[in-house]
């Protein structure tokens, strides 16, 4: 919130939004989104700016410069999307094999295990292109029968594994820092033919910056 009442503040100088802070201010407030909070914290700020501005100089220009902001908040709120997927079946399957050949530049993986090799030859496509993969799973899954991890560790990704006795049992994955996979759902086969599962997709940009921060965290841990 700092950051955007310091753009706010700063944008209403001229009593317009010029190029330069309207790109400043899509960067920032996606920061808000789906927090109604914050949504609401936003617009009264920019409402208090604009008539106080008014109060003091008789700038009319500033109710021009609140109906631009109001756009970005609004522009920015209705670019959140979330679907989510169930199996049995192939949805949650085919949802996350998108998810990883959709990346354009980084995908960092935290599941338990992974044993799927349709999910795997997806990770070992997205390499060849260039991807930058991290992975973290369970030290225990990663030495069962069928495991994957091995495989893709000797593909050249760098892979760390929990060292304690209890489980790392998140299932969740970033893509490009901007959109996060989330929910039960196993990468095995299991979790597609058998399991009652499901999968989450969204790119809230809060909830893909604390998804992002646990996994920089635990991956920092295991070094």
């Amino acid at each position: 919130m700092r950051q955007i009442n310091e753009l706010l503040r700063a944008s209403l100088d001229d009593a317009s939004v010029s190029r330069s802070e309207r790109r400043e201010l899509k960067g920032i407030l996606p920061l808000i989104q789906g927090d109604r909070t914050g949504l609401a914290k936003t617009r009264q700020l920019a409402f208090n700016l604009a008539t106080k501005k008014i109060q003091e100089t008789g700038n009319y220009k500033a109710m021009e410069w609140l109906e631009d902001v109001i756009k970005l908040l609004y522009s920015s709120e209705m670019s959140v999307k979330a679907s989510s997927y169930f199996s049995p079946g192939k949805d949650c399957l085919n949802r996350i094999c998108r998810f990883i050949s959709d990346t354009k530049k980084r995908i960092d993986i935290c599941v338990f295990t992974i044993t799927d090799d349709r999910i795997t030859q997806r990770i070992e496509e997205a390499l060849s292109k260039g991807i930058d993969i991290r992975i973290i799973s369970d030290n225990t899954k990663s030495e069962d029968r069928g495991s994957d991890l091995d495989r893709l560790r000797r593909t050249g990704i760098e892979c760390r594994f929990d060292k304690t006795s209890a489980h790392m049992h998140h299932k969740f994955a970033i893509s490009d820092n901007d959109l996060l996979l989330n929910g039960s759902y196993n990468w095995t086969r299991s979790a597609s033919t058998e399991n009652n599962e499901n999968i989450l997709v969204s790119n809230n940009a809060k909830l893909v910056q604390s998804f992002q921060n646990e996994f920089n965290r635990l991956w920092n841990s295991l070094s």
